[in-house]
């Protein structure tokens, strides 16, 4: 019997891996370009972490088990979580900010399709503690520059949840999580209906979601006239989402040990200076106030990015401003992050081939230890297999022609007592007699200017 892979996971062969591992270090330059270092946590954590930050329910959406001891735990369903759980246990008395980036395998259990697998692996990057339109503009600059470090253009769309929770604020609090998931799921036709059945159609929250660009921005400082002229109490203006019984901060934004919902403060100035701030990065972007994350420990600017070619699942990235450290047991700490889908990236990516075959050796039997040696002087140079399988030397020079080798250094007796070796082109079958020096030298010539 072969037993089989698990379902909803996959096998990457050798191709796919190196395609797989340039488009990493790609987007892992930019990132370190930008001063931003690399972090690791565990493939599994308390199960604990993501239902205070998911909500119970999420137990039916990854994998959760009892382990010997007794503990619940879980396969790590994303990254945001844990990186923040790290943050508060190991850097929060660090200095701000604080630039982080990961790369590793999550665990999802769906029914696999298009795009979407059991295992699956995310790339991301936490700026922690930052000033937000200043974080917001780098966080969503810093995302486009690794999208197009591995040749992908991104639709970038990014929306403000300052204005629609205010607005949501002047809805019943039965009524806000629905209207959140309609807008969320773009689910325009229920909309509607909904704000009219309970009497909320003039708010302009229809209007703005549908707009998009300067025009969204224009309109959405209309509505925010109109909110600061209606206010009867100077808090009004950022209580949109402070759970029932609960105070909102200082600064406006309630910790999320108050509930999972994190209000969000209306200031549109801020939003502007993101905006701004990001034409300064030189990002091509569009306003997008239906953008909203549906994550209830978002609280300022959000964004999401897609690409074509990949039909209804087009979002390759997610992200914004979130507040999660309170959650976890931490400081109140305003954050901005994202999380790139690393598998759904590489069905779209653009970049050239630079695998390069490495060099073959081939040498007759009686000069094996010989071979060796020089094998072991030519390694330190240039990418060199050996034959272990022991082949004749024709047949040796064959399996380097069917592996696509650009040369073949051959070794034999005579080659030894003339203190030369021969160097083939397997372009062109063109052969020439050269010291082990020389060789060396030409072949890191090659492989230089493949670089």
């Amino acid at each position: 019997m072969t037993i089989q892979r698990p379902r909803g996971t996959r096998d990457f062969l050798p191709e796919e891996t190196e395609k797989r591992g340039r488009a990493k270090k790609a987007m892992q330059d930019v990132l370190e370009r930008w001063g931003y270092q690399e972090v690791a946590t565990p493939t599994f954590e308390h199960l604990e972490l993501f239902t205070i930050k998911s909500g119970a329910s999420v137990v039916e959406e990854i994998y959760s088990f009892t382990d010997k001891g007794g503990r619940d735990l879980a396969l790590r369903p994303e990254l945001t979580a844990p990186v923040m759980r790290m943050y508060v246990s190991e850097l929060q008395n660090s200095p701000k900010p604080q630039r982080l980036w990961y790369f590793g395998n999550c665990f999802r259990y769906e029914r696999p399709q298009r795009g979407r697998f059991r295992e699956f692996w995310q790339m991301g990057a936490e700026l922690i503690g930052g000033a937000k339109p200043d974080s917001e503009a780098e966080a969503i600059a810093l995302a486009d520059g690794m999208l197009r470090s591995v040749g992908v253009a991104g639709d970038i769309h990014v929306g403000y949840l300052g204005l629609i929770r205010s607005i949501l604020g002047k809805i019943g609090a039965e009524h806000r999580s629905s209207v959140m998931r309609m807008i969320d799921k773009k689910e325009r036709p229920a909309l509607a209906v909904l704000l009219e059945d309970i009497g909320q159609s003039h708010l302009g929250l229809l209007e703005l979601i549908d707009l998009k660009g300067q025009r969204a921005l224009d309109k959405a400082a209309e509505i925010v006239g109109e909110l600061e002229a209606g206010q009867t109490d100077p808090a009004d203006a950022f209580v949109a989402s402070v759970p029932a019984g609960g105070a909102p901060s200082p600064t406006g934004r309630g910790s999320a040990r108050q509930g999972r919902a994190v209000s969000a403060e209306l200031r549109l100035e801020e939003f502007q200076e993101t905006v701004d701030l990001l034409a300064a990065h030189g990002v091509d972007f569009t306003i997008d106030f239906e953008i909203v994350r549906g994550l209830e420990y978002y609280s300022g600017t959000v964004f999401e990015i897609y690409a074509e070619g990949l039909g209804a699942q087009r979002q390759i990235c997610g992200g914004g401003t979130y507040e999660l450290a309170s959650l976890f047991g931490g400081k109140e700490t305003s954050s901005t992050g994202f999380g790139l889908g690393f598998d759904r990236i590489m069905e779209v990516v653009q970049m050239e081939q630079s695998r390069t075959s490495p060099v073959f050796l081939a040498f007759t039997p009686d000069v094996k230890v010989q071979a060796t040696k020089i094998a072991r002087v030519l390694r330190k140079s240039v990418p060199l297999v050996i034959d272990v399988m022991g082949r004749s030397l024709g047949a040796q020079i064959k399996a380097a022609a069917s592996a696509g080798a650009n040369y073949v250094v051959i070794v034999g007796k005579d080659e030894l007592d003339a203190g030369k070796l021969t160097l083939r082109d397997m372009s062109g079958g063109a052969q020439e007699s050269l010291s082990l020096a020389e060789i060396e030298e030409r072949l890191k010539e090659h492989f230089q200017g493949l670089c």
